[in-house]
């Protein structure tokens, strides 16, 4: 068990903006215990504090984005990761834009310049995510897998296979964040030429140019050079454009790509907010998978669970109405996962479909309710005297049949609650893939009414 840090002395960074190509300055400044990772936008009327956490994440659009209401700042991670392979618990960064330089495409400066300002130990022990049971997560229309498994310490292998630039298949492994700068922080983020001309036509890497990455070629072909010279107004070498990069750059490692996506993993798993006592294994992920990845972790030690027992006082549904089986995880108050165990036992099998036994969809959504009685009331005063009756669907989408055997998951999230009336977003997946899709009102009503 290690205290909580800081940073000892304010440090500054400033530069542009990958994506946005927003020129901003951000400075770093010592924060008090439990204060946790918090982004702070200087450049409005009204300082908005973000923090850096996993409900704070509003896309992964080529990075990870966070935000609160329409206030935003993307391209968080490799900040991020600097800030976790230190081991800082506790800082403020101020950012006068929306997005934090990018600098060379990689996190060495931020490591390099925070451990400059140097580290301070606070006066409390840190609180560790300590994984006791193997957590896998898989998505199978893209194949891509993340595990962790109990460790003592926290590590990292990462498997990757990439069609471009000869880059091919690549495997590396952080044993220990104390050869992150030496083996992670300088790897710098790349593509394929193909790759640079969609994210230019869609308005991305707005602040990008050549010195900012590795742009890996798919051949040779000068034809291809000489257009996106001409389309993009970048600074190409034609004749120099000989090898696997553009303009002949240089990898710092011979297997660059996979450490970087490691370094892109670390920044995104940052946002558990806390240090992770687990060694993470990858294939392929990004960041849209990292983020659910972690989402699953966080649920894992959610201390918002509740039993069958549990539900039951709770809400009012009983046998064989009451559906879901469990509350495995949740923010209370902002999002809620319950679990339904589908069995062949259950009564609706015996006439819907008895041949061919699928869950109704109906049913589905009678899930999603019964999960968000754990949002929506956790709001309200007297609760005990008090039920939630479905209002409003406003729609509902049925993408997959669900069938005996099935582990049904019900995520649901509060987006809002006025004068009694909670608006909810619900999805339910099975093997960590899409199977329902809601957006649907509740109206809060006394029991005895």
């Amino acid at each position: 068990m290690h205290n909580q840090k800081t940073i000892l002395n304010e440090i500054s960074f400033s530069g542009i903006g990958l994506h946005t190509g927003a020129q901003s300055n951000i400075n770093l400044k010592p924060a008090p215990i439990d204060t946790g990772v918090v982004f702070i936008r200087t450049d409005l009327e009204k300082q908005v504090h973000i923090k850096a956490i996993l409900d704070n994440v509003i896309d992964t659009v080529r990075g990870t984005n966070i935000g609160v209401d329409e206030i935003r700042i993307f391209t968080v991670e490799h900040l991020l990761s600097a800030i976790y392979a230190l081991e800082i618990d506790n800082v403020y960064i101020e950012i006068d834009n929306i997005e934090p330089p990018i600098l060379d495409g990689s996190s060495t400066d931020f490591y390099k310049g925070i451990l400059k300002a140097g580290l301070k130990e606070l006066d409390k022990k840190k609180k560790y995510i300590k994984i006791i049971d193997p957590i896998l997560f898989y998505d199978e229309k893209s194949n891509i897998k993340l595990e962790i498994f109990p460790s003592d310490e926290f590590s990292v292998s990462f498997e990757c296979d990439f069609e471009f630039g000869n880059i091919g298949k690549q495997i590396f492994k952080l044993n220990s964040l104390k050869n992150y700068a030496k083996e992670i922080s300088a790897a710098r983020t790349f593509c394929s030429l193909d790759e640079l001309t969609y994210l230019k036509e869609n308005d991305l890497i707005k602040g990008g140019d050549i010195n900012m990455g590795i742009i890996f070629l798919n051949n040779n072909d000068t034809n291809d050079l000489i257009e996106v010279k001409k389309n993009l107004n970048l600074d190409i070498d034609i004749h120099k454009s000989t090898s696997q990069t553009l303009n002949n750059i240089q990898l710092r490692y011979d297997d660059e790509p996979v450490r970087h996506k490691i370094l892109d993993l670390i920044g995104d798993l940052s946002l558990l907010g806390k240090p992770i006592l687990g060694h993470v294994k990858s294939y392929k992920s990004g960041h849209r998978t990292n983020i659910e990845f972690a989402k699953m972790i966080q649920s894992s030690f959610s201390t918002f669970k509740f039993n069958k027992k549990e539900i039951k006082n709770t809400i009012p549904h009983r046998d064989p109405f009451l559906l879901i089986d469990a509350i495995i995880g949740g923010v209370p108050g902002k999002t809620v996962t319950a679990i339904k165990h589908v069995s062949l036992d259950d009564y609706f099998f015996k006439g819907h479909f008895p041949d061919n036994p699928i869950m109704p969809g109906v049913l589905i959504l009678e899930c999603m309710a019964q999960a968000s009685c754990f949002l929506s009331l956790d709001k309200i005063l007297d609760k005990q005297n008090k039920m939630m009756l479905f209002s409003i669907i406003d729609s509902a989408k049925f993408i997959k049949k669900v069938v005996p055997g099935d582990d049904l998951y019900i995520e649901v999230e509060l987006k809002k609650i006025k004068l009694g009336t909670a608006s909810l977003r619900g999805i339910a997946k099975v093997n960590n893939e899409i199977v329902s899709k809601a957006e649907f009102k509740a109206t809060i009503v006394n029991k005895n009414d």
